[in-house]
């Protein structure tokens, strides 16, 4: 719309969305940003909706999100919002299967990891309407060598720029300096990447 704008066109018709309130958000992954979202879209009025492995079901009930497995999930959900590592077992999570199972008209958010989502399948999926749309902040390469994804009409494509706040920059230094120091103080590692 605000591209339109920019072109000197008025096209408020080929615009129109749908509202957020009264329908389900199926958020895969809840960790800190999976539950702060699903906090947040809880206040949209949205039901919430989970997948993670990881998680009890009794710490998604006081999270107030219905723990599904994720074919339910991706059967049910209206919005599906990724919110994962990136492993073995969740690259592709949504690829030509996960497509086949999703309910139609879904739009998908993705800010977590560009090769959770294939990008073949889901350029077939948009192609086909079976995804409404999709807003897409990580790319499977970055910058993308295929723009197809990034340029498709009914996707919402930014080049990774989820953290880059000057409030997210400061808190990571802080962060960092902690963690160092922790460390140099009594040997606490804390969300260590790669120690062995």
């Amino acid at each position: 719309a605000d591209a339109a704008m920019k072109a000197g066109r008025w096209d408020r018709k080929s615009f129109a969305g749908v509202e957020c309130s009264g329908k389900r958000l199926g958020v895969v992954g809840l960790g800190r940003i999976g539950r702060e979202v699903a906090s947040r879209a809880r206040s949209l009025g949205m039901e919430i909706a989970g997948y993670d492995p990881f998680v009890s079901p009794a710490v998604a009930e006081s999270l107030h999100v219905k723990l599904l497995s994720l074919d339910e999930l991706l059967s049910s959900s209206d919005f599906i919002t990724l919110h994962t590592t990136l492993n073995k077992d969740t690259r592709h999570l949504l690829g030509k299967e996960a497509f086949a199972k999703i309910k139609p008209g879904v739009r998908i958010v993705n800010a977590a990891r560009g090769e959770l989502i294939d990008d073949e399948a889901l350029l077939a999926a948009l192609e086909s309407g079976r995804v409404a749309g999709a807003a897409l902040d990580v790319h499977t390469q970055e910058p993308p060598v295929d723009w197809r994804l990034a340029k498709h009409p009914r996707v919402v494509a930014t080049p990774h720029v989820g953290a880059a706040t000057a409030e997210a920059q400061e808190r990571v230094g802080t962060d960092i300096a902690v963690q160092v120091r922790d460390y140099l103080k009594g040997g606490l590692i804390q969300q260590a990447v790669n120690f062995f």
